[in-house]
């Protein structure tokens, strides 16, 4: 799967793959630039001083020009694998990104989000380093190699023996190192992700870090980090750092054996001169290239681990997914049920225990109850973020597995306390709620939620920054904007997760009253713990340990005296 990404740019490589044969030619050619100088200097030994010499403008003629044609070559060379694998790695990081968003919302919120930001940063950045140093070298030295030792052969057939005896011997524990290589990467790849996420969290809870005096605790963190990480990044560069020293004692054992040996050759008239320095520069030329496909294998190992870590991001199949042949819902009237509806999360915490509810079209229903009652948890099922583990959900009558989850979403509207906004501009902010709204929709939806006021006094009015998280913005205007978005997408249900919690008493009121206009006809589900939100409510519903206890009006529930009544006291006192 991973060649998938790379063999649509096949061109590219198939280019690289040329000059890099073309910078072997290049370097195997000085060896017989060397042979012809050599045998040219061995036959002037005899001759007088007044013998020709032109050969030697001749031989730094071709020297430059070799030189300018692999210097040429590399470039090339370079610049072509260098096109070919980052458009690969952009299909990658796209691909990866999509399975993320397409996947399950249980990963996203129960993960840390610096180790998904580590494997889209770091561990790509592992793996373009893996690839450009493979694609550069692998065919280029190997080309070279081989060039290399049939141009040995062709001098000495014998002498080349030593090397093809010496340099096999010293990869085996190269290979062995890169194979450590491998698993050191992974841990030391989980760490930085780790250490992202420890640092995402400082910078976002500088506040709270401030507030408390928890500096020299967050410092303590991040030092015992930053140790962690340069303890397990030392051993993967100690494995790394081995490689080289190997394959060097290996060339040294060769190089020596082949001086001693060329020498008695040549005393016995065996060898030339030029034969032994073609020789030593084929062997000087291909040693480099033997080094560099030495450390390769270490450095496809660190690629390899990092590779792992973002398929398994790519691979995962998400459990979520839509069922084959499921339904779409056009536009819904708004009929909600939860019937006998239970619900663990993943790591077995029972959230929903036989929950049953209806909200009929245009009918506006509070949740209340203690936290961790259970009540986002029945916006999570009804958003689909997750699936009940028993009883059954349905809109307008229809079991909400068997449709299609982009069209269930389409019918809801979602305002959580969270506020999330994007860093992108006020505007661009409430359009996320109906993609391709005018400018006039969207002041209109700002009105609604009694934005416009405030957005038009900011530096640059709905195309003022939002910032990220909107941290250019009051929790209040936050929620504001993300009321108007709601209000823009027009869907026939509409969730509020505490979506007034941060306004002021008057704000409140305001957009408790647009709340009203907008959700006239619509069905509104409210979780809130202020009375002033729930009262106006046509039915409250009173969750407790996952079941519902009590539902009915304000007045009727305190009347009862029951779960409801006690709340509010609670509220009150």
């Amino acid at each position: 799967m991973f060649a998938a990404y790379f063999r649509p740019h096949l061109g590219w490589f198939v280019g690289g793959t040329l000059m890099a044969l073309g910078t072997s030619l290049c370097a195997m050619a000085y060896t017989f630039v060397l042979k012809l100088m050599g045998d040219r200097l061995e036959a002037s030994f005899g001759q007088s001083g007044n013998a020709d010499s032109s050969w030697i403008l001749h031989i730094g003629a071709a020297i430059v020009a070799l030189a300018a044609a692999r210097s040429l070559t590399m470039y090339l060379m370079t610049l072509l694998n260098n096109t070919g694998v980052q458009r690969g790695l952009v299909s990658m990081q796209t691909h990866e990104f999509e399975a993320l968003i397409d996947g399950d919302f249980a990963r996203l919120s129960e993960d840390a989000s610096g180790g998904f930001v580590s494997r889209f940063i770091n561990d790509v950045n592992a793996i373009r380093d893996a690839a450009l140093r493979f694609a550069n070298n692998f065919t280029k030295s190997t080309a070279t190699t081989i060039g290399c030792l049939g141009v040995m052969a062709w001098i000495d057939w014998q002498l080349t023996l030593l090397i093809l005896v010496a340099y096999p011997i010293a990869f085996a524990p190269v290979i062995s190192l890169g194979n450590r290589v491998r698993k050191r990467s992974r841990r030391a790849q989980k760490q930085v992700g780790e250490m992202t996420s420890l640092l995402s969290e400082g910078f976002q809870s500088a506040r709270v870090i401030k507030a408390y005096g928890l500096e020299a605790y967050q410092k303590g963190r991040a030092r015992s980090g930053f140790a962690e990480r340069s303890r397990l990044f030392l051993k993967v560069l100690a494995d790394r750092a081995a490689v080289d020293p190997i394959l060097e004692i290996a060339g040294g054992v060769a190089l020596a054996g082949i001086l001693g040996f060329a020498a008695w050759r040549i005393s016995q008239g065996q060898m030339s001169l030029g034969d032994l320095l073609a020789f030593i520069a084929a062997l000087g030329v291909a040693s480099p290239e033997i080094r560099a496909l030495g450390t390769l294998n270490s450095v496809a190992q660190e690629g390899g681990a990092a590779a792992d870590r973002v398929f398994e991001i790519i691979e995962a199949k998400p459990v979520m997914a839509d069922r084959p042949g499921a339904g779409r819902f056009g536009k819904v009237s708004g009929d909600v049920s939860f019937e006998d509806v239970a619900f663990s999360y993943p790591d077995g915490t029972p959230a929903l225990k036989g929950l049953s509810f209806k909200a009929a079209p245009g009918e506006t229903v509070a949740i209340v109850g203690p936290s961790g009652a259970g009540k986002s948890t029945i916006f999570n099922l009804l958003l689909r973020l997750y699936d009940p583990s028993g009883g059954v959900i349905r809109v307008d009558g229809q079991d909400i597995r068997g449709m299609t989850g982009e069209s269930l979403r389409a019918n809801l509207g979602l305002v959580s306390q969270d506020s999330a906004l994007f860093d992108d501009t006020v505007q661009a902010n409430i359009a996320l709620g109906r993609l391709g709204a005018t400018k006039a929709e969207i002041e209109v939806a700002a009105r609604a939620a009694f934005a416009h006021e405030f957005i038009m006094a900011l530096p640059q009015g709905y195309q003022s920054p939002a910032g990220e998280m909107g941290r250019n913005l009051s929790g209040g205007q936050r929620q504001r904007i993300a009321l108007a978005r709601a209000i823009l997408r027009g869907a026939p249900i509409l969730l509020l997760d505490e979506a007034t919690s941060a306004l002021d008493a008057e704000s409140e009121s305001r957009v408790q009253q647009a709340l009203g206009e907008f959700g006239r006809g619509r069905t509104v589900l409210i979780i809130a713990h202020r009375l002033s939100t729930v009262r106006a409510a046509d039915r409250i519903l009173v969750v407790e340990d996952g079941r519902v206890v009590e539902q009915g009006s304000h007045d009727d529930l305190l009347a009862a005296n029951g779960a409801y009544a006690r709340l509010v006291k609670l509220q009150l006192s």
